[in-house]
Formats: C-alpha cells, structure tokens, sequence
C-alpha cells in the first residue's frame, strides 16, 4: 500500500514539474479582442464577412459583430491564446438569455457548449439579445 502511495506521489509530482515547466517556457498568454481582429477573425472564417454593428465585452475578451450583408450575428471571444467563432441564430443556440449586462449563451456543440458576454451597460445587451433573436 505505501508503496503505491509513494508511486502516486511521485507521479504527481512529475506532472507538476511538467505543467510549470511549460508554463515558464511559454508563458500563460491569454488573447484580448478588440473589433479589429475580430473582424478578421469572421472574414477568414465566414466568406464574404462585411462588419455591420459590433459591440466588445467589458473584459476585451469577447465581442459580438453583425454581417452587414445579410444581418446574421456572430459572436468572436477568446479561448486561451486563440479565438473561437459561433453564429448567433435561432437555430445555432440552445438557450440565449440576458442577466442586466451580460449575455448567457448555450450552443448545441459539445466543444464550445457556454459563453457568458459581460458588457459595459445594460442597454447594449438589451439590444443584441434583440438582434439575436431576428437572426
């Protein structure tokens, strides 16, 4: 029995020491949005992408874009040092609901199941549920 315990010791502390070892070496980065990036975030993405209205998260992490060609809404928000991209339909979002200025959102797919958009005032969150929900 102790010796699996000391296994176990010793295993855990060989995956602390590589966890902090990459942490070191590459550092935690975590990316910060703002409405440029995500825009060419969605054009490389969606073909034909033309930035209508847009609104950024209070947290610079998140933002939430129309296309101006056919209004369809697209949220762009920040996982670890990249960007993930969803469109904001009807039909693409399990459940979409609104606590004063933040935006609660649970999408169907399993890789991406939740994001919660946090803004500066209520109004803004009032208007983008709105639009999702035209979409």
């Amino acid at each position: 029995m102790t010796d699996q315990l000391l296994y176990l010791a010793i295993s855990l502390a060989g995956v602390a020491g590589m966890v902090g070892l990459c942490a070191l070496l590459f550092g935690r980065a975590v990316a910060t949005l703002d409405t440029r990036s995500a825009t060419q975030r969605l054009s490389c993405d969606v073909p034909g992408f033309r930035r209508g209205n847009s609104a950024l998260s209070a947290d610079c992490r998140s933002a939430i874009l129309e296309d101006a060609r056919n209004g369809a809404v697209y949220l762009v928000t920040a996982r670890g040092d990249g960007f993930v991209t969803r469109r904001l339909g009807r039909s693409d979002l399990k459940t979409a609901s609104r606590d004063g200025a933040a935006l609660a959102l649970r999408f169907s797919d399993f890789t991406f199941p939740a994001a919660t958009i946090a803004f500066h005032d209520e109004s803004v969150a009032r208007d983008w549920e709105a639009r999702m929900g035209r979409a």
